[in-house]
């Protein structure tokens, strides 16, 4: 089952002050895991599945270490 963009931003609950920039399926299916990207201030933010990941200066630099955690754990 797909999941929209839309649903998963729904599903995702932002922390105070921070603005969501971005949410994406990680992983191959059927072991995908839904990440999202904040951002306060300068700092980017990401989540996989609810649980903060790491912080990051840049969304790019983020969303490239959401997908290498998805490799590692092998998602």
């Amino acid at each position: 089952m797909k999941t929209s963009l839309q649903e998963l931003k729904l599903s995702f609950k932002t922390p105070k002050g921070e603005t969501l920039i971005t949410s994406f399926d990680i992983g191959k299916k059927p072991n995908t895991a839904d990440a999202h990207v904040t951002k306060k201030g300068s700092i980017f933010t990401v989540y996989v599945d609810g649980d903060k990941l790491d912080t990051y200066s840049s969304e790019k630099e983020a969303v490239k270490s959401a997908k290498d955690f998805a490799k590692l754990m092998g998602k």
